[in-house]
């Protein structure tokens, strides 16, 4: 199955963290990281601008997960 990319938050209360994740399905990414809500529509505030940030820096497989991700799935995991 080919990996599509989708838009989540960590909502840790006082804020949130914004990545881009590739995984097989919502599912998957739940199943995985249960903490993460799926944000199935830009945020009308997001600009194209903090959306390439995000590609360049906040960019994960679900498969090999690295950085921020990788610190998310320690703690939680």
């Amino acid at each position: 199955m080919t990996k599509q990319t989708s838009l989540v938050i960590y909502d840790y209360g006082q804020g949130g963290v914004y990545a881009l994740i590739e995984a097989r399905s919502e599912r998957e990414i739940k199943s995985r990281f249960p903490e993460l809500e799926i944000v199935r529509r830009r945020p009308e505030w997001m600009s194209e601008a903090q959306m390439s940030r995000l590609q360049l820096r906040m960019k994960f497989d679900i498969d090999q997960p690295t950085g921020w991700l990788a610190k998310l799935q320690k703690n939680h995991g």
